[in-house]
């Protein structure tokens, strides 16, 4: 073979791997696109409150609700008067932004019964973070879209709630997690994947950013549920980001927590949520809250991303 032969067999091996390669990217671009997912809500009882199975777990999907939805995620549980009741993010398959609803439990029947929608603004909201402090009970959801973090004081609990107080203006923040602590309100919120730190001596009082702000950067630097309080310790669970956007849940323990100190150690080196199998979280896990329910129980609520493609 002479040398002109050689340099078009070349030429020819270029081009064909060459159009094999723009043809693969061409049909994975095309397959991306198809790609649909959405979030549903596993729940389930552990002796251990920091070991869960959720490929065990029974779900709670947008199926079962009454109302047209397409996801429902960020699950936060309230026992109120022997009742169990779990808030949520809700995303209507006719609507653009995501609403705040409410599931109460049927113990009888192991299952949540959607309620209603209750909390409905003009913007997008999310991870409704709900607690008790004296004799109200309160919400500080997600509210990125409002530039804000906003307070809630359920006026007829658990479906009428009122906007108590701003308590941020401003602030582009994620998932603000707030806990009461040593008589100071510490909020646990992100922004640019840089986690913030700030306190108050009041719930609705003044806050101010902590001198440790921010408190971590990057990977874990979101948080993915309640702060967690048990045997005399706190605990923070943390979304799993360097692998890609709720790719898992890990936690950690808050080792101090005052106005001027703030230093937390990992529980483990493994995420305690992540995606499993070809089911309702193959795609990713990104939050959990946990509710003693006796010395040795402990019920969980946690979500987990399904990721499919249409028409196969």
């Amino acid at each position: 073979m002479d040398i002109a032969s050689i340099f078009l067999s070349i030429i020819f091996v270029c081009v064909l791997g060459y159009f094999f390669h723009f043809t693969k990217t061409k049909l994975r671009h095309a397959r991306k696109k198809k790609q649909c997912s959405y979030w549903s809500i596993g729940y389930q009882c552990s002796s251990d409150p920091f070991k869960w199975e959720p490929h065990k777990s029974k779900v709670y999907d947008r199926d079962q609700l009454p109302i047209d939805a397409e996801t429902l995620a960020d699950p936060f549980l309230l026992k109120h008067k022997d009742e169990l009741f779990l808030f949520h993010e809700v995303i209507l398959k006719s609507g653009k932004n995501a609403k705040i609803g409410v599931s109460v439990y049927n113990a009888d029947q192991d299952k949540w019964i959607f309620q209603s929608i209750v909390l409905d603004e003009p913007f997008h909201l999310s991870y409704p973070y709900v607690f008790t402090h004296g004799p109200d009970i309160f919400m500080i959801p997600e509210s990125k879209q409002a530039q804000s973090v906003r307070l809630y004081r359920a006026t007829d609990f658990p479906c009428k709630w009122e906007l108590e107080k701003v308590l941020m203006k401003d602030k582009k923040f994620v998932d603000p997690s707030i806990i009461y602590w040593q008589d100071y309100f510490y909020l646990f919120t992100t922004r640019k994947r840089r986690l913030y730190l700030y306190y108050s001596d009041a719930l609705a009082g003044e806050w101010k950013l902590h001198p440790k702000s921010p408190v971590k950067f990057w990977n874990h630097g979101r948080c993915g549920g309640r702060i967690f309080q048990h045997d005399g310790n706190l605990y923070r669970f943390a979304q799993e980001q360097a692998k890609g956007y709720g790719m898992g849940v890990h936690g950690y323990r808050i080792q101090e927590l005052s106005p001027t100190a703030c230093k937390e150690i990992p529980i483990d080196k493994k995420p305690m949520l992540e995606a499993f199998g070809d089911g309702w979280a193959n795609a990713g896990m990104h939050h959990i809250d946990i509710l003693k329910i006796s010395d040795n129980k402990y019920f969980s609520v946690f979500d987990g991303r399904h990721l499919y493609f249409p028409n196969s």
